[in-house]
């Protein structure tokens, strides 16, 4: 294995776990402590984690704080394997809803073939995606502008979804999912369109990089039996899987080859 995929694995489960341990890292991938310890630094470097005593924490990311376009590029590889298998559910003639989250802007790249889509949103980018669609017809949803995350909320584009939209599907993502406390996310503004979206769909489906795993915001989107289909970038631990079925989510994996 290369360097570069271990330190990409290793990111991936100080993600899930929130901590690492250099024994069980250095054991796991057959390689010494002080390669681990390198592994570990540059990742610290990289605003990914935080050395400690024998192992690292994870640091709680500022992702919520960036840019649209730079959180765009945050796991951009893995946000369009589940963009792409995002767009496989889609049937001509469909109306979908697409929220703001950058996840669902991989949705719209890979719908611009669909013939007689509807594709709702609050999402300037997804406008800008599909303006030059004509076999689809898009839908802004209206309201205030939240300028970083390129975004339409607020009481008028809640109302608007409510009173005047259902779609057959809705693909959404959001700052964090957890066992325990379900779907949450950084901004209450954005967690209320959501919302909406969720009681205005026949189906809802959960695109889930690998980065929003064990990620919490504040407020509460909806718990994790609301979704009926999750899409990650990973292979979920046994326990997700477990949760995840109990709770009557179909789960569609899609992991780097």
């Amino acid at each position: 294995m290369l360097a570069v995929e271990r330190r990409s694995k290793i990111e991936q489960i100080i993600t899930q776990n929130k901590s690492v341990l250099v024994p069980e890292l250095a054991k796991q991938f057959e390689v010494t402590t002080e390669t681990i310890r390198g592994d570990l630094e540059k990742l610290e470097k990289k605003g990914v984690l935080v050395r400690t005593y024998g192992g690292a924490t994870l640091v709680e990311g500022s992702e919520a704080d960036m840019d649209y376009s730079d959180r765009a590029a945050v796991n951009a590889e893995g946000k369009q394997r589940i963009g792409e298998r995002a767009a496989e559910m889609i049937k001509d003639g469909e109306t979908i809803f697409l929220d703001a989250s950058t996840s669902s802007l991989y949705v719209a790249k890979y719908i611009k073939e669909k013939q007689g889509l509807t594709v709702i949103t609050n999402a300037e980018r997804v406008v800008q995606e599909l303006a030059g669609c004509p076999n689809i017809k898009v839908i802004c949803i209206g309201g205030g502008l939240r300028p970083k995350n390129m975004s339409y909320c607020g009481r008028i584009a809640e109302e608007t979804i409510r009173n005047y939209y259902y779609a057959n599907k809705l693909f959404f993502s959001c700052r964090g999912a957890t066992i325990l406390r379900g779907l949450t996310e950084s901004s209450e503004e954005e967690a209320e369109i959501k919302k909406a979206m969720l009681e205005r769909c026949e189906t809802s489906v959960f695109l889930c990089d690998y980065k929003k795993i064990g990620k919490l915001g504040i407020p509460i989107i909806s718990d994790l039996k609301s979704v009926d289909t999750f899409i990650t970038d990973i292979k979920l631990t046994e326990e997700w899987h477990t949760v995840l079925e109990e709770n009557d989510v179909e789960v569609l994996e899609v992991p780097a080859e």
